[in-house]
């Protein structure tokens, strides 16, 4: 992993999740959205995965939206961006999801 100073870089996030889709035959993407204003920037995460040989797409995917960055929770939006995968990763291994894909 990455050198943790103060909490999880972008290498630790990337290896994350290329871990978390490889283990699990996902295909994941990210999307950042910017909200706020100049003065106050958020943004938030959105994290979609399907699964990478799904027959039916549609009934495949999950999505994760998390709250984002800044946060009280967080100081760093790489430690923010770390938890919303962690979050994301629990609802992909979670059986109740698993079990609607079959």
């Amino acid at each position: 992993m990455g050198k943790w100073q103060n909490g999880p870089d972008m290498t630790d996030i990337l290896i994350y999740l290329a871990q978390m889709d490889q283990q699990g035959g996902w295909f994941s993407s990210v999307l950042l959205m910017p909200t706020g204003s100049p003065a106050a920037p958020h943004v938030i995460f959105n994290v979609m995965s399907t699964k990478s040989k799904a027959p039916n797409l549609e009934g495949s995917g999950i999505l994760t939206v998390y709250d984002g960055w800044p946060s009280k929770e967080h100081a760093s939006f790489s430690g923010a961006f770390y938890r919303c995968l962690i979050e994301h990763d629990t609802r992909l291994s979670s059986e109740t999801f698993l079990d609607g894909l079959t």
